[in-house]
């Protein structure tokens, strides 16, 4: 049993959030239907820089709305694909979190796809997972404005790209989950306010997310 305590929450986060993010074939069919979309609204292909902003920013208002109704994360395992897999795996202990990073992450495989079709599976994936988890442990530990914290965070995501993937995952998830499980005890009050509390909180942490995987994606280097 003291073994099973013992393993890394890091750990058991990341085989819970990479057990349930979407691939990025799923992403793939995702973003093709906001690519039809814009073209039968505006009677081309999206092909332009501007052309796919904009299409990221219907993806980043639909996962940020996705992430807001997670925020009372597991009551709704229907609503949000995977939040009975992430319950088995860490025991309902930090399902929100891995819930959060599973729309975040889902979201920037999106994003990745809609402005980096070229690159490979795997390299979509490692880029998807370091700009979200970038993105959400900066926001989440910094205690600056959102336009600070974007800049620190596209600085952070830059950062993590120059290393080994795997490892950069691991410690990357390591960070956000000490990171969440302090914001989680200094908000441990009533339960009500908590639920509140953490759907306004995914909402913004999510927009952020974006931001920083437009920016980064986008090459607005600053």
């Amino acid at each position: 049993m003291n073994n099973a305590v013992a393993e890394p929450e890091g750990s058991r986060l990341q085989k819970a959030v990479e057990t349930i993010v979407m691939t990025p074939a799923a992403a793939a069919k995702v973003v093709d239907g906001y690519r039809v979309t814009f073209e039968d609204k505006n009677e081309r292909k999206p092909e332009s820089l501007e052309d796919k902003r904009r299409i990221a920013a219907k993806i980043i208002g639909r996962y940020s709305k996705m992430s807001a109704a997670a925020g009372a994360a597991t009551a709704a395992p229907s609503v949000i694909p995977g939040v009975g897999t992430a319950v088995a795996i860490l025991g309902g202990g930090a399902t929100d979190v891995a819930v959060a990073l599973k729309l975040q992450v889902d979201m920037c495989m999106c994003l990745v796809e809609v402005f980096e079709t070229e690159l490979s599976t795997e390299d979509k994936k490692h880029l998807a997972f370091t700009i979200a988890l970038a993105g959400s442990a900066e926001q989440m530990a910094s205690k600056g404005g959102k336009a600070a914290v974007q800049k620190i965070a596209q600085k952070l995501v830059y950062q993590y790209l120059t290393g080994p993937a795997l490892v950069t995952i691991k410690q990357l998830f390591k960070r956000v989950s000490i990171t969440f499980t302090q914001k989680a005890m200094a908000k441990a009050i009533p339960a009500g306010v908590g639920v509140a509390f953490s759907s306004s909180t995914n909402y913004v942490l999510t927009r952020v997310v974006g931001r920083v995987a437009v920016a980064v994606l986008a090459k607005d280097v600053k």
